[in-house]
């Protein structure tokens, strides 16, 4: 099959607050075979025997993702880093115009990263089905059975069924109240929306060119004026920047009933188990309850708890006596909810930013292309991380006007540049960094450098770095 993996890996996942964040993002979360999300999605790239995926990332998780897939051993034919997250549209455009441009006008299959999907035969013939109806000129989607009213989920009504297989697609709603959602399970007309997509990628800029042309004319100046840079393909944040941020149904998908071009829609429903993942309910039904109907991870305790999901991330939760709750626990936020009104979470998320931005954006953990570091304490005019340097990575030779370091080696061997001095440190040795001094952490070894880095200065943000050489071709703040 001349058919084109696109892996959509935008978004927040701000339902899933407080493990996802904008900094580590919902697709990277894992799953119970310990697996991310986007993991999971590749893998599934892998299953189905296609050839490597083109990935559209945000940049600011550009080395995050890179981590993830080399635990894998996986080399993507390329990401695109979106220098702007402008929904899935755009993300899909520049997707199919670098397509075009490198590999004709093959079939995309586009598909979000942060779905589960149980890849039976059903999935697989509903592939095969997809690629020959879009080879043929047609716009195609899976449709999921409802289930259930849910007003968590996009819809798909049904038009004329197909070799009892498939259906005409007739028109696409996004999602939708209680009342409305009741009315339409019980009309048995509708799909839930899962949100892949296949055809041509031509067509896909052809609709574009009819219902969105600014987004497309964007997207073309973005990629045109844009850079590779290894695994990556940097387009011009510039040429970007005033793209317009719609979703794919929303500048396409609703308006296909209006089409007066020859093209086909179908939907295909599949039978298989599928969820969007896009709540703690539906993250809770791809696992496996306990007797109490309870989805309990992490150092947890519960007595008399029914209904609920209960995750510590960092420490001890004891809970009792409770129904139908949700609290999640991490090393600096918890969130605790009624389940019910769930999905209620996304709007109290949204009003974090004003009172808490750190809290949104980014974990205690933040990754890095060298490894990754966490906060164990802050104060005033101090900071304690621990930083991981993975085997045969180095941090940039930098400088630092505000703070100064002092480093403790808790594990592995690290090589150190202090101005023009360079040292071994081993295990509990530690040496000091003054404000000023040019310095470089390296990590030659095969097994991960662990250090305690303690800084102290009246300024200790990311941005108090100056570079003077980084393998990673990073500015001051990444």
């Amino acid at each position: 099959m001349n058919l084109r993996p696109v892996i959509l890996a935008g978004g927040s996942g701000k339902r899933l607050w407080p493990l996802s964040r904008n900094q580590y993002p919902k697709p990277f979360l894992t799953t119970n075979n310990q697996m991310s999300l986007i993991q999971n999605t590749v893998q599934r790239t892998i299953n189905l025997g296609l050839v490597p995926p083109i990935i559209v990332c945000n940049e600011q998780n550009r080395f995050l993702l890179k981590n993830q897939l080399d635990s894998m051993e996986v080399r993507p034919e390329k990401v695109l880093l979106e220098p702007i997250s402008k929904n899935t549209a755009p993300a899909l455009t520049l997707a199919a115009i670098f397509l075009l441009n490198n590999f004709g006008d093959a079939v995309l299959f586009s598909m979000p990263s942060d779905h589960f999907i149980k890849e039976d035969k059903n999935f697989f013939d509903a592939v095969e089905l997809a690629y020959r109806l879009a080879e043929e000129g047609g716009i195609v989607t899976f449709g999921i059975d409802v289930k259930k009213p849910d007003m968590n989920f996009g819809y798909i009504k049904k038009g004329e069924i197909q070799d009892n297989n498939y259906f005409e697609l007739s028109e696409f709603y996004e999602k939708p109240d209680n009342k409305t959602a009741q009315s339409m399970h019980e009309s048995q007309e509708f799909l839930w929306n899962s949100g892949m997509f296949f055809m041509k990628a031509s067509l896909w800029l052809d609709k574009l060119k009819s219902h969105a042309p600014d987004i497309l004319k964007s997207c073309e100046m973005s990629i045109l004026n844009g850079c590779n840079d290894g695994i990556f393909f940097r387009p011009d944040q510039k040429s970007f920047e005033p793209c317009e941020s719609k979703s794919i149904d929303h500048a396409v998908m609703e308006n296909l009933r209006s089409s007066k071009t020859s093209a086909n829609n179908w939907v295909i429903p599949i039978d298989s188990k599928w969820s969007d993942l896009g709540s703690w309910s539906s993250f809770m039904n791809s696992q496996i309850p306990d007797n109490s109907n309870n989805l309990v991870k992490g150092d947890v305790i519960v007595d008399s708890v029914q209904d609920s999901i209960v995750v510590s991330d960092h420490r001890t939760i004891a809970a009792s006596n409770l129904d139908n709750v949700i609290i999640i626990e991490t090393s600096d936020a918890i969130l605790v909810a009624n389940k019910n009104e769930e999905h209620k979470i996304k709007e109290l998320v949204e009003k974090i930013p004003t009172e808490s931005t750190v809290n949104f954006e980014t974990h205690k953990k933040v990754f890095r292309p060298w490894g990754y570091y966490e906060i164990l304490d802050k104060g005033k005019e101090y900071q304690v991380k621990k930083l991981t340097v993975l085997p045969n990575e180095a941090l940039s030779l930098q400088t630092h006007k505000h703070r100064t370091e002092h480093w403790v080696v808790v594990s592995g061997v690290a090589t150190v540049t202090k101005n023009n001095e360079k040292m071994i440190l081993k295990k509990n040795e530690s040496t000091y960094i003054s404000a000023g001094a040019q310095h470089r952490l390296e990590n030659g070894e095969k097994d991960n450098l662990e250090i305690i880095e303690v800084q102290s200065g009246s300024y200790l943000g990311e941005d108090d770095i100056v570079r003077l050489e980084d393998r990673y071709q990073r500015d001051s703040t990444s």
